[in-house]
């Protein structure tokens, strides 16, 4: 049953992020027809016609690969070469004006945040959960950086306490953890020394404080974080068969609360308490439907690996609170983390890599964590997709509604099309960018998903804190297994 749970969940995330291209092509399809283009193809999916129908001159097919799909005008010849089409199709078509040009190729992204907008509607009526108390909860005293070391804590080193709201980041007004943990990851600051630097505002005791944090990082994603955490409760959402807590009995949804009867404040407490360990069982005290039990637990360490693991997977419950945010903010909020997270992947002082990012394997990947979590935040996870697909589309670069743009209006201010070879040569080196960054991506994707099933080291070991499990995830990127701390 699990097996089939999972198949589900997988085909849903698939059809989902199939559902969100569609509509895109869909937008630049019917500002097509509604400016008298050629659309010669409709694909629902890539690759061989599998069937279809044919209509007003349009070939409407289904393809074999069930992922997104395009449409085909071959009056916009240097995009019907991409999309399917000949690029000397085109040639005995009347030409179109500049206007059909640009309204064709924005209107994809237009659905995109038609779709978002619609999809948020759903959001502002039912709410979501979320943290919305910035009221830091623990600051642990150590944690484990991403190197395997155990270092000071960069909010206690900088005299951060339990109670502390933080107000801003870097100038920037914080609404609720998310936001937080999104400021902290992409931040670009540095000092002098080349430190990386964070300047938060606080409310300690009815006061406001200015407090610069050295972040450090952490995680084998390499992100910044304060080490600063929300209230939250620690659950086991997986247990790895063959390990020492299947062994003793542990069971998805147990809470653990204390080692050795040490109480367990952050998962830092849990990654540096094994990282100490010098052999024997460890008293693991948690919860299981409201009773407390006791599992003499015996961590074992893997050839290579730097810390004992128990074997399980884990997430933390937050406290949180429904909120019920109108469209136009939830908007604002995903379009200001794209933003953010573009401006870190250029500025040379941010520790946003490219590996940093997700592909399709990725994104997939979230919309199947989604799907578990439950259909508010999967759609919430799609609203998310289709403005980041808004965006990206939009920015000037050859085989993007951007680049398409960028050509027609460099072709209109100078009176003459582009010399061919130009535009090929750039849309050849584009496309060959784009799948090596997808080629790249998704390697680290591919890796995520092995660590998030238990292939890789289990999150006990390897990472300061969790994201909570009603947190909002960065891009693509929170599952049920541990991800950024703050």
């Amino acid at each position: 049953m699990s097996l089939l749970l999972n198949i589900g969940f997988i085909a849903i995330a698939f059809l989902c992020l199939s559902f969100c291209i569609f509509i895109h092509e869909l937008g630049h399809f019917i500002a097509a027809k509604k400016r008298g283009l050629i659309a010669d193809r409709f694909s629902i999916g890539f690759g061989p016609r599998i069937f279809g129908w044919k209509r007003n001159g349009t070939d409407f097919r289904i393809s074999l690969l069930p992922f997104g799909g395009y449409v085909s005008l071959p009056q916009l010849a240097d995009m019907g070469r991409l999309e399917g089409g000949e690029g000397d199709e085109a040639q005995d078509l009347p030409p179109i004006s500049y206007a059909d040009k640009m309204i064709v190729a924005v209107m994809g992204a237009v659905f995109n945040i038609v779709l978002a907008f619609c999809l948020s509607l759903i959001l502002w009526g039912v709410g979501r959960d979320i943290i919305k108390s910035t009221t830091i909860d623990a600051v642990p005293q150590q944690i484990v950086n991403s190197a395997g070391e155990i270092v000071a804590g960069p909010a206690f080193a900088a005299g951060l306490q339990p109670g502390d709201t933080i107000l801003s980041i870097d100038g920037n007004p914080i609404g609720d953890w998310m936001q937080l943990q999104n400021a902290v990851m992409t931040g670009t600051g540095r000092n002098a020394d080349g430190l990386a630097t964070t300047d938060l505002t606080i409310r300690r005791d009815k006061q406001q404080l200015a407090v610069t944090v050295h972040p450090i990082l952490v995680t084998s994603e390499d992100i910044r974080t304060l080490g600063v955490q929300p209230g939250t409760d620690l659950v086991v959402s997986m247990v790895q068969s063959g390990m020492p807590a299947a062994a003793a009995g542990m069971l998805p949804g147990d809470q653990p609360i204390a080692l050795n009867g040490e109480p367990i404040t952050s998962s830092a407490f849990l990654s540096v308490y094994l990282k100490n360990h010098t052999g024997g069982p460890i008293d693991v005290t948690l919860v299981r439907e409201g009773e407390q039990r006791i599992l003499p637990i015996e961590p074992k360490r893997a050839s290579g690996e730097d810390s004992p693991r128990f074997g399980f997977a884990y997430y933390y419950e937050a406290q949180t609170e429904r909120v019920h945010r109108n469209p136009i903010e939830q908007l604002s909020i995903m379009a200001n983390t794209m933003k953010s997270t573009l401006v870190a992947l250029l500025h040379t002082d941010s520790d946003v890599k490219v590996r940093n990012m997700s592909g399709p394997v990725g994104i997939v990947h979230g919309l199947t964590a989604m799907a578990r979590y439950g259909w508010i935040d999967l759609i919430w996870f799609m609203a998310l997709i289709n403005v980041n697909l808004a965006i990206f589309n939009l920015l000037p670069i050859p085989v993007l509604d951007g680049g398409h743009m960028l050509f027609a209006t460099i072709s209109k201010i100078i009176g003459r099309p582009l010399p061919r070879k130009v535009m090929e040569a750039a849309y050849t080196g584009c496309i060959a960018l784009l799948l090596s960054f997808v080629i790249y991506v998704s390697f680290f994707d591919v890796k995520r998903v092995g660590q998030d099933i238990g292939i890789g080291q289990d999150n006990e070991a390897e990472t300061e804190a969790a994201t909570p499990r009603s947190a909002e995830p960065n891009t693509v990127k929170d599952s049920e297994t541990a991800d950024s701390p703050e």
